[in-house]
C-alpha cells in the first residue's frame, strides 16, 4: 500500500535564467553539469570555510534549477546565493509555495519523484495530494537510518560535508572546478583532517531531542559532551538520530542523551561505507 506523508520542514529554492548551470557549479560541492532533466543529484552549499550551510537534493525542469532542502537551511542558502547572483545571469528565487512536498514508500505517477533510499521517496507535485498517513515520522524514522543528513538551525555552518559523511553520499564531487569552500573540504579528503563522522543510534523511549543537542560520553568518572545530534524522530517506542561524534568512536560505546541520567543510545551500523577511493 502506498501512503504519502507531508513534509512541511522542506522548501524549494529556484534557480533561472541562461547562467544559472555555470553560477550554481561555482557554489556547491556536486557537480551541477550531471543535474539532468529526469534525475536529480544530491550536494552540500557550504561557506568559505567549508562549512555546510546546507545540504539538498537539485533537479532540472523547463530549465530552471531546483534545490529542495530544509526550510531553516533555506533561509541562508537563499541569503548567500543572491549575494553572488547579482553578479550572474541567474534569478534566484524561493519557490516553495509553487510545490507541495511528500514522503512515499514509492514513487507517485505523474509527480516528479525523488528516490532517497530504496523505496523511501520524496514527492513534489504543484498539485495538492490526499495524504494517507496521520504521521510522518515513519517517513522520517527511516530518513534517519538511512544516514543522510539534513541541517537545521543550530547545525547550520557548523560541519565540513565529511563531518556528516556527505562524501560517502556522492554529496561531492573532487573532480570539478572550483567552488564556495573547496579548498577545506579538498583538505580533508587529501590530507585526512577531518576528525569527526555522523553515527546512526537508537535509544528505547520517545524523546524530543532538538539538532544540534549536545550528547555525552563517560570520561574518568564524568559526563563529557562527546557531539551532537544532528537529526532525530521518534517512532513506535523508539527515538532514532544521527549524532555528530569523535570517528573513533567504537560502535559499543555508549552515548547518552544527558549529563545526568542513565539514558543512553546504541549505536548502530551505517548503511553505507565510509572509504573513500
Amino acid at each position: 500500500m502506498t501512503s504519502i506523508v507531508s513534509l512541511s520542514q522542506f522548501a524549494v529554492i529556484k534557480l533561472s535564467g541562461e547562467q544559472n548551470h555555470s553560477f550554481l557549479q561555482g557554489q556547491v560541492t556536486c557537480n551541477v553539469d550531471d543535474i539532468k532533466a529526469s534525475e536529480w543529484q544530491a550536494g552540500a552549499h557550504c561557506n568559505a570555510k567549508g562549512k555546510a550551510w546546507s545540504t539538498f537534493i537539485a533537479f532540472e525542469q523547463n530549465d530552471a534549477l531546483y534545490l529542495v532542502m530544509t526550510k531553516e537551511s533555506a533561509e541562508v542558502s537563499l541569503a548567500e546565493l543572491n549575494k553572488y547572483g547579482v553578479f550572474s545571469k541567474t534569478d534566484i528565487t524561493d519557490d516553495t509555495n509553487n510545490w507541495h512536498m511528500y514522503g512515499s514508500n514509492e514513487a507517485v505517477a505523474s509527480q516528479k519523484s525523488i528516490e532517497l533510499t530504496q523505496g523511501h521517496v520524496l514527492v513534489l507535485s504543484s498539485e495538492e495530494l490526499t495524504v494517507t498517513a496521520d504521521s510522518s515520522n515513519e517517513w522520517w524514522n527511516n530518513e534517519v537510518l538511512s544516514g543522510r543528513a539534513h541541517l537545521f538551525a543550530k547545525t547550520i555552518g557548523e560541519y565540513v560535508p565529511q563531518m556528516i559523511n556527505l562524501q560517502a553520499l556522492n554529496y561531492i564531487s573532487f573532480n570539478k572546478g572550483c567552488y564556495m569552500g573547496q579548498e577545506m573540504v579538498a583538505r580533508m579528503r587529501y590530507l585526512g583532517k577531518n576528525k569527526r563522522a555522523l553515527y546512526l543510534a537508537e535509544t528505547d523511549g520517545e524523546y524530543d531531542l532538538t539538532a544540534g543537542d549536545d550528547v555525552f560520553k563517560a570520561m574518568n568518572n564524568n559526563r563529557r559532551a562527546s557531539g551532537k545530534v544532528i537529526n532525530s524522530t521518534t517512532y513506535n517506542g523508539k527515538t532514532t538520530a544521527q549524532l555528530v561524534l569523535p570517528n573513533d568512536t567504537d560502535l559499543n560505546d555508549k552515548i547518552y542523551l544527558d549529563s545526568e541520567s542513565d539514558q543512553h543510545f546504541r549505536l548502530l551500523p551505517l548503511p553505507y561505507s565510509l572509504d573513500q577511493d
